[in-house]
């Protein structure tokens, strides 16, 4: 009787149905693996995502505070791409979620230390004064996608804007400058216009993490000029402008 047990024992535990066992083993551990060890592993400087928030597990997560390089991303779900995983790749899905007053927001990136991927993006980032002294309030994006590689843009494409509050009677109401991005010589360049062609912002982001944003007011008249100068706009040759600069 001994000897049958340890038969039917033996039958049960076959190589393939030890390799069974292994893959539902692991795949239960996957399945709870907790969000913030994988963020960890993934982005071990936290260069590219910062959270100081982090709940579920790594197919689906909620992240609050959520910054992506200097941008405050807020309240974001954050899950774990399954298939990126196939080629070595921790890519993430990042989904701002629907609550009221949400701006919409949505995007795919993957990176560490001077390496960043993003890509599908589109929505909008609240900037703050982060560009100060420019008066811009919003970050929009438009299937935005740029791949950085040592600190140099090495692919870009979609639509950057920035959303300008009114300033007067040359910028009468809230204004989208908006532009294509590319690169150029390592750097991310994006030449943005608003809707009357008057308005202009030239973005660009160093292989070194430096950036300037220059906006210009083409054609103001003397006598509009004369208020957007005491907000800061300097007096060219053509209008006005001015220049802000930091770095990422």
């Amino acid at each position: 009787m001994m000897g049958r047990w340890i038969f039917i024992r033996d039958k049960r535990l076959t190589r393939t149905a030890k390799i069974v066992l292994a893959v539902i083993a692991i795949a239960a551990l996957l399945a709870m693996l907790p969000l913030r060890l994988v963020l960890g592993w993934a982005d071990p400087s936290g260069r590219t995502l910062r959270a100081q928030a982090v709940e579920g597990v790594a197919w689906d997560g909620l992240v609050g505070e959520l910054q992506l390089g200097p941008l405050p991303l807020g309240l974001m779900e954050v899950d774990l791409m399954p298939l990126p995983l196939l080629i070595g790749r921790a890519q993430f899905a990042l989904e701002r979620p629907d609550y009221p007053g949400a701006r919409p927001f949505s995007a795919r990136v993957r990176g560490s230390g001077g390496n960043l991927a993003i890509s599908h993006a589109s929505g909008e980032v609240p900037l703050g004064g982060m560009m100060a002294p420019l008066p811009v309030r919003t970050l929009t994006m438009n299937g935005f996608s740029a791949q950085i590689d040592g600190g140099a843009c090495v692919a870009a494409s979609g639509t950057l804007g920035l959303v300008v509050p009114a300033m007067g009677a040359m910028v009468d109401a809230e204004t989208v400058l908006a532009g294509e991005a590319r690169c150029e010589d390592g750097s991310l360049v994006v030449p943005m216009t608003g809707p009357s062609g008057a308005e202009r912002v030239d973005f660009r982001i160093a292989p070194d993490g430096r950036w300037t944003a220059t906006m210009s007011l083409i054609g103001v008249p003397p006598e509009m000029a004369t208020p957007l100068i005491e907000m800061g706009f300097e007096q060219r040759r053509n209008g006005v402008g001015m220049t802000a600069s930091g770095t990422l």
